[in-house]
């Protein structure tokens, strides 16, 4: 898949969001220089590469939302400039784009949705200017929606969906997503829903990938009251191939329990957890938060994700907890993962840790902040257990109402029980950026 893509996706959405009305329409962009400098660029254990690197960007979010159209479109594209022969310039982007079209009130409306991402070409390998792709995801479809009488409104969603990775072209893929939805309101704070869906999904290299179905019942019950939200899914999942593999079998189900629980004691304090034991795949995690409110973006990291053909059976756990003041915030990220591969068990993983988020307003114009994480995974098929630690810390400056400075400093360390995989990592950096809010 050509990076141009990241362009011509752009294009598209932003002509399709064009709305007749411009008072509904709102572009927030920044275009930022950003100037690193990198000890260890390809995280090896001896005989380091330290380099400049720049970096110049532009992120944008627009939003449009009317009666009959709802836009959200959020992304960047970033020119990386090494300055080396060794390593070729290159542009990265994301993209995040969904457009909801109403064609008849009540009744009919169209959804295109796309996400563009960053992802590793080998996940065990350190992320290094080699071992990035870009990864695309495009889902477009109708929905039907109608009474069904005693209260109960339902709808059906036809959904076409591609996906494309720039290497690892055994994830490519067309895909048929077939959905029928009832939904009834219980109670001005509750409603129940139920919900069967079916996911036909067709690789284009058969050869080393194997078609399957994905089928899902489930019920979904939701609360939502003044300080709590609460909602749960229980029901049903089943996956079957198109044909077997030695060793491998045809068809695989479980029960699928995913469960949301967020509480706000006050304006300040805010907690929340997830729960969730279900099959998935890349294709479908990618779309699943897309068109959310996830800001304004400011730099194009790359993912964590396996890249490949295989569903997978996922049971993670979720927390978090954050505070908000006028001049404080911090958040604590806890996790525990478990991740089980249908068709390759190489990935298999057992996974944990934590993120950690501090923000102080030293001053109306002077923002410092600090991150940390923590992430552990065993990978029990390979007898390979990996450890990443990640530090950051920063000083923004605001100089005028549009423009900023930032100073960065980053260290990364890797252990893992793999021979030759140990590394850290320092990288300070300087960004100039224009913001027109």
């Amino acid at each position: 898949m050509s990076r141009t893509r990241l362009y011509h996706a752009l294009l598209l959405a932003t002509l399709a969001a064009t709305p007749h009305a411009a008072h509904a329409l709102r572009v927030d962009y920044v275009v930022d220089l950003i100037v690193e400098r990198n000890d260890n660029l390809l995280l090896t254990a001896d005989d380091p590469i330290a380099l400049t690197i720049l970096r110049p960007g532009l992120g944008f979010d627009v939003v449009h939302d009317s009666s009959t159209l709802q836009t959200r479109i959020t992304g960047r594209a970033e020119y990386r400039r090494y300055g080396d022969d060794r390593f070729g310039d290159v542009v990265d982007g994301t993209l995040d784009a969904r457009v909801h079209w109403v064609a008849i009130p009540e009744r009919l409306s169209f959804t295109v949705a796309d996400s563009l991402t960053l992802q590793p070409v080998d996940t065990l390998a350190a992320d290094t200017p080699g071992n990035r792709q870009q990864v695309n995801v495009l889902s477009a479809g109708p929905s039907l929606s109608f009474e069904w009488g005693d209260g109960w409104r339902g709808s059906t969603e036809l959904r076409y969906v591609r996906s494309e990775a720039e290497i690892s072209d055994e994830f490519n893929s067309e895909r048929i997503d077939l959905a029928l939805r009832a939904t009834k309101r219980l109670a001005p704070t509750s409603r129940l829903a139920l919900n069967l869906q079916t996911q036909r999904v067709d690789f284009q290299r058969d050869v080393i990938a194997r078609d399957y179905t994905r089928s899902e019942f489930f019920a979904r019950y939701s609360r939502t009251l003044n300080r709590l939200d609460f909602a749960i899914d229980a029901g049903y999942s089943q996956l079957d191939y198109t044909r077997d593999l030695p060793g491998r079998a045809g068809a695989r189900s479980d029960p699928m329990l995913r469960t949301e629980l967020t509480w706000r004691p006050n304006d300040s304090h805010r907690f929340e957890a997830q729960f969730s034991s279900a099959f998935s795949d890349v294709a479908s995690g990618s779309l699943a938060s897309v068109g959310e409110d996830s800001g304004l973006p400011t730099g194009v990291v790359t993912g964590d994700t396996v890249v490949n053909a295989s569903p997978f059976l996922e049971r993670r756990l979720d927390t978090g907890y954050a505070y908000t003041s006028t001049r404080w915030t911090a958040s604590v990220t806890p996790y525990l993962d478990r991740l089980r591969y249908a068709d390759s068990d190489e990935f298999d993983q057992n996974g944990y840790g934590a993120g950690l988020e501090i923000s102080w307003r030293a001053r109306r114009n002077l923002m410092l902040g600090f991150s940390g994480a923590l992430d552990r995974n065993e990978y029990v098929n390979l007898d390979r257990e990996d450890e990443t630690r990640r530090y950051a810390g920063y000083a923004r400056l605001d100089w005028t109402r549009h423009w900023s400075a930032m100073l960065t400093l980053a260290h990364y360390a890797r252990e893992s029980t793999a021979a030759g995989q140990d590394a850290d990592q320092n990288v300070i950096g300087l960004t100039i950026s224009y913001n027109n809010r």
